[in-house]
């Protein structure tokens, strides 16, 4: 009979200085089975962590955390540990720089930046490795054996070549994945094309084809302060765990991890499910031994995105009263797309139509011009009848309102808050202010954890 899976589960309570947390990450290792003798002595070990958004913890793993694992893997015996990670689609195309803003609004964040602004970067080389963004890492293609909706993609070379690989994941909720452990944390080892596909239905699917490339030997989840809420981005509320969690089986590892965040069945996560049905790992709690601290003396049950807790048309369907909303067959992500588009034109003045989906029926005559109608998706700009002539129509006067993409994603929000920037009820100064905004919030509150912290802007 085969042996069970381990995942450890080490816990401290607050405040948590860096020895601590070096104590509590070595523990967690240890029980899980340790890295001596697990690459050969003098070899290459890839890290992989979760720096999501130029923000700290619990946006983006602790950066001593990371430290700590990189010190860890230098005493099993590696010459050479390399740090990569890409940080996400929004960060990269929508999040607005203030650095970079002084003539106006730009958007965007290299990881390279993001690493530096962490203290990560810092952090890395300080412990014996290097860091390296997935933008400027060198891509191979590789055909994906057994992947069903990802099969060939641009993958960072030097994770293929490494000894050894090492996932390192946040403990977050998510809005298209309820949460985001350590199944999804290789997202990020894509280039900008790979991230942005399949954002859709088939997302979960995805993620669970990227661990088919390769899957990590040994993953450590920074559990300190985990993320609730609209996650894994600015929507989110910090929640303190003081929780590090480590194994071999990564599948196991998101299975144990969900339960301590409150969800009773942890194969309700579809990233889960989905690698423990494809042999991945195992995503059977009951299969699976827990060594260190419980499941009991950890758990608390965060706040899933409201999607997960109520109907999606409770949130989209009959809420704004300034929006008529015509809306087809449309996937579960664009049902979400059109929330967070209405959230945006729930707060100018004037009435819109929100056309979304396969073949929405709408009446005769709009009640809003075609300077107010705003075409959503691929599906909404690939219907027919009545609505070809008005897309014709709106293309032959200059009135672009088309949000396009399979699905809508960042691009389409970027495109949005231009159009409201020029018709006049959106400025340029109002997104580099909310940017400063969410900027204070993280940063002052990741910093009544750690004093220790200064954040490392580059001024423009």
């Amino acid at each position: 009979m085969s042996e069970k899976p381990k995942v450890s589960i080490v816990k401290k309570g607050f405040p948590l200085a860096t020895p601590e947390i070096e104590a509590m990450v070595r523990k967690a290792v240890e029980l899980a089975g340790g890295l001596a003798g697990r690459f050969r002595k003098g070899g290459h070990v890839a890290i992989k962590p979760n720096l999501f958004a130029p923000y700290p913890p619990p946006i983006s793993v602790d950066r001593r955390v990371i430290a700590s694992v990189v010190r860890l893997v230098r005493e099993a015996g590696a010459s050479r540990v390399t740090v990569i990670e890409g940080v996400s689609v929004g960060t990269l195309m929508k999040r607005v720089n203030p650095e970079l803003s002084s003539s106006g609004a730009q958007r965007g964040f290299s990881t390279a930046a993001v690493m530096k602004m962490l203290g990560v970067t810092k952090a890395v080389e300080e412990a014996g490795g290097e860091v390296l963004g997935v933008e400027d890492a060198e891509k191979v293609t590789v055909d994906i054996k057994g992947g069903m909706a990802l099969h060939r993609v641009a993958y960072p070379k030097i994770v293929l070549d490494a000894d050894y690989f090492i996932n390192i994941p946040a403990m977050k909720t998510h809005t298209m994945t309820m949460v985001t452990l350590g199944i999804k944390n290789l997202q990020g080892l894509l280039d900008e094309k790979g991230r942005y596909f399949s954002h859709r239905d088939d997302l979960d699917q995805h993620m669970v084809d990227i661990n088919k490339i390769r899957l990590p030997d040994f993953t450590v989840l920074d559990g300190l302060i985990a993320l609730e809420g609209m996650g894994a981005g600015e929507g989110g509320n910090a929640v303190e765990m003081g929780v590090i969690m480590a194994s071999r089986d990564p599948v196991a590892l998101d299975c144990i991890a969900s339960q301590c965040m409150g969800i009773e069945n942890p194969l309700v996560v579809g990233t889960t499910r989905i690698a423990n049905h494809d042999g991945l790992g195992c995503g059977n709690p009951f299969l699976i031994e827990v060594v260190g601290d419980s499941i009991e003396q950890v758990r608390k049950k965060l706040t899933l995105p409201v999607n997960y807790t109520q109907p999606l048309e409770s949130i989209v369907t009959g809420v704004y009263p300034n929006i008529d909303l015509y809306i087809g067959g449309a996937c579960p992500t664009c049902w979400l797309m059109t929330a967070m588009v209405e959230a945006i034109l729930s707060k100018v003045p004037e009435r819109f139509s929100l056309i979304v989906g396969i073949d929405p029926k709408i009446p005769p005559r709009f009640a809003t011009d075609l300077r107010h109608t705003i075409f959503l998706g691929e599906c909404a700009l690939a219907a027919g009848g009545d609505l070809r002539e008005i897309r014709n129509e709106m293309q032959l006067r200059g009135i672009d309102r088309f949000l396009g993409g399979c699905p809508p994603y960042e691009q389409a929000l970027v495109k949005l808050e231009d159009i409201l920037i020029g018709m006049g009820h959106l400025s340029e100064q109002e997104l580099i202010h909310k940017a400063l905004e969410h900027r204070k919030r993280f940063f002052d509150g990741y910093k009544t954890y750690d004093s220790t912290w200064e954040p490392q802007i580059e001024l423009v």
